[in-house]
């Protein structure tokens, strides 16, 4: 994935191409709708086993990017868009928050959190919460 910025000219579109193939490479299909982020966890979840195994954060960050801009546009193409940005006032540099409707969320946190921490940090439960629900985080 080049360094194409949130909000960018192709950043999300190159970071969803880039999660649909690694999903295509563990044999599992993404649609777009909600239920497909069951399939973003388990994914995930492949690869916390692989990280667990080499205890490497070697290219995790890509990855958490590439899910994340898949996440973003599941949550706009079944919402209303919102606005992925790189940098976040409150918690810095490269957080990745995306605002929408009223609140701020960081899918590529939750993604890398999936990663390094496993099941506990389940993405589905968290879109559940902050976005099926509308609920607003404090902190996710």
């Amino acid at each position: 994935m080049s360094r194409k910025k949130p909000g960018g000219n192709g950043f999300k579109e190159e970071g969803v191409k880039f999660a649909m193939k690694m999903a295509d490479d563990f044999q599992v299909a993404l649609d777009f709708s909600h239920e497909s982020i069951k399939t973003v966890d388990k994914v995930l979840g492949e690869f916390q086993k692989d990280y667990k195994k080499k205890k490497s954060d070697e290219g995790l960050m890509g990855i958490a990017i590439a899910f994340a801009a898949y996440i973003v546009s599941v949550i706009e193409r079944n919402s209303t868009p919102g606005d992925w940005k790189r940098n976040d006032p409150t918690f810095g540099e490269d957080t990745f928050p995306f605002e929408w409707q009223g609140y701020t969320i960081f899918p590529v946190g939750w993604c890398m959190k999936r990663i390094i921490d496993g099941k506990p940090d389940d993405i589905w439960f968290r879109y559940k919460t902050f976005v099926l629900e509308k609920r607003g985080p404090d902190n996710c």
